[in-house]
């Protein structure tokens, strides 16, 4: 459910193209090859990838597997939690609502919902522009109980009710804040309005008019032959099925949506086509056009609008919501004026679907191409760490150092990011290995001590902690962060 467009930038790197990038071999070769380096650079086990140039099909490919357990063989009609990807749905259903009569977007929230109370009284001042546009005040979600999912018709209206204790973040309507649970609310409002459930209301008015019959908010509706499974690493460091499935009814319009390939192409035409598809107008063109009003500025690169976010790439405008849930990451994003669309879907959570999205964009309209960098090494080294040990870490890292041209980023940072995993998965005297080796392959770097240092204050070992951050002041003894975390230890 996060909106994941600013966390990895390892990824690509951009050249300029020695072939015509804007010529269709070029351009299939180029966005195939993006593809299948993030399908192996992630460790993706299912990737859905579509593009459309000028409204038409420029590419189509699905990558790998459903469901590592079972092996099945991933369609274009395999089905993909879609996340975050949901909330332009949402908003869309909102502004169609508006367009009918049925609300208007500056009234306020409890003039159509009394029951929704909140401990802060400026709650009466949130309107539905302020939860379309994340500037309703209201916190994020927390917990997202993936693991204890409410399935009934009254979860909308529950959720609803649920803030009697809660405060706002700051005053509504005065600055954006990424805020799932302001979007959630609105399942319950579309019920109110429309007298129909929020699922029951996106399939009737949004989806079967779309074409996009396959898809639906209901996880039930889903067809089990057509899902996909959840991934994640595991307490191993193995990628594997996740034991919970990113899916609960209060979470609806932020993130329920399920879909595939085909159907999000339907989809992404609805958008590049002011509103129309199947020859039917599903938003007005007035309404495509006050969807797609930057609202708030939320940094340098992005945009906020009406459910959707827009970022600038050679001068052009795309919108684009990405999403990612518990084991799934996705990406869509539509520039209007060539009519290029793109469909990202993959089924783990290394993905970062919106840069490769933003990659895509820049091949096609900067006539560039992106030159793919190098994987991080732990997402290689994970995969033998407790299996077989730290002799045979050891030897695939230097294998793979050695190795002209490289495949893997053998730097600090990597091998610092399978210490992360360790730790948190309480791996505790491999945690230490791996950070002691890591120290044996950079030595002078003081770093490494402080975070042996860290590792043993977090598992309440001060002696331990400080020896360790001693070590490290032995290298540098001016090293003012050492000497300050051993003050605080010794207090």
């Amino acid at each position: 459910m996060k909106l994941l467009i600013l966390f990895f930038t390892y990824s690509f790197v951009i050249v300029q193209s020695q072939a015509q990038p804007h010529s269709r071999p070029a351009l299939e070769k180029t966005i195939d090859s993006i593809a299948l380096h993030q399908q192996w650079q992630a460790d993706i086990p299912g990737l859905a990838v579509a593009v459309l140039m000028n409204n038409e099909l420029l590419y189509k490919k699905a990558l790998g597997v459903e469901n590592l357990a079972t092996g099945k063989k991933l369609t274009s009609l395999s089905d993909f939690h879609m996340a975050s990807v949901s909330k332009p749905f949402a908003g869309t259903a909102i502004l169609q609502l508006a367009e009918r009569g049925k609300l208007q977007l500056d009234s306020s929230l409890v003039f159509y919902l009394p029951y929704f109370n909140m401990k802060d009284p400026r709650y009466k001042k949130i309107t539905i522009y302020h939860l379309l546009t994340h500037s309703s005040g209201m916190a994020d979600v927390s917990d997202y109980q993936w693991d204890k999912p409410q399935n009934d018709k009254d979860a909308a209206e529950r959720y609803a009710k649920s803030f009697v204790d809660k405060e706002l973040d700051f005053e509504p309507g005065s600055q954006f804040h990424y805020s799932n649970a302001a979007y959630n609310i609105l399942a319950a409002l579309i019920k109110h309005v429309s007298e129909l459930s929020f699922e029951d209301y996106l399939y009737k008015n949004i989806l079967v008019p779309a074409g996009m019959n396959s898809s639906s908010f209901l996880f039930s509706d889903i067809e089990s032959g057509r899902r996909t499974a959840s991934h994640i690493i595991d307490q191993d460091l193995q990628m594997a099925v996740s034991k919970s499935y990113p899916y609960n009814r209060i979470h609806a319009p932020s993130s329920t949506l399920h879909s595939d390939l085909e159907d999000m192409l339907q989809w992404t035409k609805l958008f590049l086509n002011k509103g129309k598809i199947n020859g039917r107008q599903i938003i007005s063109e007035s309404t495509w056009k006050q969807m797609l009003q930057p609202r708030f500025v939320v940094n340098e690169q992005y945009k906020v609008c009406f459910s959707w976010f827009e970022t600038i790439i050679g001068g052009r405008k795309i919108y684009f919501h990405s999403g990612g849930d518990l084991g799934y990451r996705t990406f869509v994003g539509f520039e209007p004026v060539e009519k290029i669309a793109i469909v990202l879907m993959g089924n783990n959570e290394l993905f970062d679907a919106a840069e490769t999205g933003f990659s895509i964009f820049r091949s096609i309209i900067l006539k560039v191409h992106a030159q793919t960098e190098l994987k991080p090494i732990h997402l290689e080294l994970r995969k033998y760490v407790l299996k077989e040990g730290m002799e045979k870490l050891k030897q695939v890292y230097q294998e793979e150092k050695l190795k002209t041209p490289a495949r893997y980023d053998t730097g600090a940072e990597s091998i610092l990011s399978l210490v992360s995993w360790l730790f948190d998965r309480n791996h505790r005297e491999l945690t230490i290995e791996v950070l002691l080796w890591g120290a044996s392959q950079f030595p002078g770097d003081v770093s490494w001590y402080g975070h042996l240092g860290d590792v043993w204050t977090a598992w309440g070992e001060k002696s331990k902690a400080i020896g360790y951050y001693r070590q490290g002041l032995a290298i540098d003894p001016a090293n003012k962060e050492l000497l300050q975390k051993i003050d605080t230890l010794e207090k």
